[in-house]
């Protein structure tokens, strides 16, 4: 089954593209919804371009993914739940105009995926992970999958509820 994620930046797309799909040996495309620094995830004419556009490519399901702390709206909105971010997410890009797309949230931003390979990371952000790679300075999102790409460590989805719920949804 060829599967369609829309994730919300280019470090997102890079960590899917480099490290996500070869894992899983499986027909992906990845679509970023953020270009040059711009949030577009919280778009609807935007997404449902990003949608349609998967579809025309024979995406059999499409996956849109958020991070809890996307924040990237005028009102600068936040959420703490993950059910409540899903369903105000969903309303406001209508994804339920279309078959087969499905709203993940990750839980709090994919860098927590990524540490997973290492401690629980419920819960846990970008410093979180630059942290554990000790580094005197501060790391671009895109350095941050580069290092973990070069650890060959593996994402574990007994240590992050929201990796798990992802990898339930693709079936694995």
């Amino acid at each position: 089954m060829k599967v369609g994620l829309i994730v919300e930046g280019d470090s997102d797309k890079e960590f899917f593209e480099k490290y996500f799909k070869p894992q899983l040996k499986r027909d992906m495309l990845v679509v970023s919804s953020g270009r040059s620094k711009s949030c577009r995830i919280l778009n609807k004419v935007a997404v449902h371009k990003d949608i349609k556009a998967l579809m025309a490519k024979k995406c059999e399901h499409i996956f849109v993914l958020v991070d809890l702390d996307t924040k990237c709206e005028t009102s600068q909105r936040q959420f703490t739940c993950i059910i409540k971010l899903k369903e105000w997410y969903r309303k406001k890009i209508d994804t339920d105009a279309f078959e087969n797309v499905t709203v993940a949230v990750v839980s709090k931003e994919i860098e927590a995926w990524m540490l997973s390979a290492w401690e629980n990371s419920n819960g846990k952000v970008k410093k979180d992970l630059e942290r554990k790679f000790n580094s005197k300075k501060s790391l671009s999102e895109k350095e941050m999958v580069k290092r973990f790409l070069g650890s060959r460590k593996h994402i574990d989805c007994t240590k992050n509820d929201s990796l798990a719920y992802f990898m339930s949804k693709l079936g694995l």
